[in-house]
């Protein structure tokens, strides 16, 4: 086993035996993590925040600023370019990670004697460390995983851990928000149980690491300079315009928190539905991503993160016919919001993670990872704030708009990012009206080329 300071070359390749194992143990270790997710994140984190008396601005602030712990990726980058066993860091801050939310579980207990900023200052620095620990946890295993499983195996190894994460955080979502409706006499402390079982769901999740064999990095056994290459990956045009690209889609959580807290709050509408329109839009992505991993391995990954990115950004229109209050109508637009969103995020989500392996290095490719990511955080991190005090600032100048102006924003984003997506360069692709022309029937096709036609971009691509 690697041990601190000690050369990557010295790390035995894993047998095709262990490589088989980790990748069961994954599976495994990703459906565990899906529970953790599901209990702790998402709609519950914001429920809960609006059960401690958040407005709009403070929904922001949760989200927004435990999001600059994600500097700490280039720290995380250093260490495994130095020797440090990625397997020890990623169970060491997993763990950290998990038990974090046993913290978070207690201030339902310390609430009554704290006042409402305390109160939110103690769960915006437990969160920061949570966010903290899941970068340093996080970079390591990617480029763990970078490295154990055969580039020939990734395609399938992806597509079936988006089945089993989504199918399982989906279903758990939907009993859990049935469980918070059940027990919300009891307030707070119903989320202190939640985020109690989420927590052991994921020690366990990082528990799953241990069975896992470690493996070198890649290039020579003396690592080169830290330095030379976090140069090399700014110098890296493809990789840099795809984080351009994924910055556009960062930038969209201005709208991040307000979508749960719209639905929950604005809405009134119950865990347990909300946990179903999620769960909706969780199945289709996972009926259809298989459908756009063999576009892309067809026409390759640009095409489709295109179309995808285009057919989600208008989904912000429905929207625009839920009022305030108005749950009914909810009820029958919304799930058809689901439908085609979880279908385009099926499809811009698998182009873009695999693009994002695709177009970096393999050596080094853990400092590529942090400088990726800390890129996309620092961009996505004050949005959601920005967002919220934007509609407050509005509504108190007498403007008459709701949660909904960072829906509108969102969807601009989407089609900037679509915009800028075109230009990746990637060989082997093709235009992405050559792909919708050999998948679509003749007359969604002239569809296509009209609205195309109609953009200033809509004939150069690549």
């Amino acid at each position: 086993m690697q041990t601190p300071g000690q050369s990557p070359a010295l790390v035995a390749d894993p047998t095709p035996a262990q490589v088989d194992r980790a990748i069961r143990c994954t599976y495994i270790q990703q459906m565990l993590g899906a529970v953790f997710g599901a209990s702790t994140g998402g709609m519950f984190l914001i429920g809960f925040a609006l059960a401690l008396g958040a407005n709009d601005v403070l929904l922001g602030l949760v989200v927004s600023l435990p999001s600059y712990a994600i500097v700490a990726q280039f720290l995380a980058a250093y260490w495994v370019e130095r020797g440090v066993s990625r397997k020890r860091m990623t169970i060491g801050f997993g763990l950290i990670q998990a038990c974090c939310w046993l913290l978070i579980a207690l201030i339902p207990v310390l609430s009554p004697v704290l006042g409402l900023r305390p109160r939110f200052a103690l769960l915006i620095g437990i969160i920061t460390l949570v966010t903290l620990a899941a970068h340093f946890a996080a970079n390591a295993r990617a480029s763990w995983v970078g490295d154990l499983i055969p580039p020939a195996r990734r395609g399938r190894f992806f597509a079936h851990s988006m089945v089993f994460t989504g199918m399982v955080g989906a279903v758990f979502a939907v009993i859990e928000g049935r469980f918070l409706d059940v027990i919300r006499a009891h307030g707070l402390l119903a989320f202190a149980a939640l985020f109690f079982f989420g927590a052991l769901f994921g020690i366990a999740t990082a528990l799953m690491n241990v069975p896992q064999p470690e493996c070198p990095l890649p290039g020579a056994a003396a690592r080169p300079p830290f330095r030379r290459l976090l140069r090399d990956t700014f110098r890296n045009r493809p990789f840099r315009l795809l984080a351009v690209v994924h910055s556009c889609i960062a930038l969209g959580g201005i709208a991040g928190p307000f979508w749960a807290a719209y639905c929950l709050r604005d809405l009134g509408m119950s865990f347990f539905v909300f946990g179903l329109l999620n769960a909706l839009q969780t199945g289709v992505m996972l009926l259809t991503a298989p459908a756009w991993g063999r576009l892309a391995d067809r026409f390759g990954c640009r095409p489709v993160l295109v179309l995808g990115l285009l057919l989600h950004a208008p989904c912000a229109a429905f929207w625009w016919f839920v009022p305030p209050g108005n749950l009914e109508r909810a009820y029958w637009i919304l799930p058809w919001n689901g439908i085609v969103s979880g279908f385009a995020i099926a499809g811009w989500s698998v182009a873009l993670s695999t693009l994002v392996y695709k177009l970096s290095a393999p050596e080094g490719r853990s400092v590529q990872l942090a400088a990726y990511s800390t890129f996309l955080g620092l961009i996505g991190a004050p949005v959601a704030l920005l967002g919220g005090a934007l509609v407050a600032f509005l509504a108190r100048t007498g403007w008459a708009v709701d949660l909904r102006l960072t829906f509108y924003l969102w969807s601009l984003f989407m089609f900037t990012a679509a915009l800028i997506a075109r230009r990746l360069p990637e060989a082997d692709s093709v235009h992405t009206r050559i792909m919708v022309g050999k998948v679509l029937p003749p007359a969604m096709v002239r569809a296509w080329s009209v609205v195309a036609d109609l953009m200033p971009w809509g004939r150069r691509e690549g």
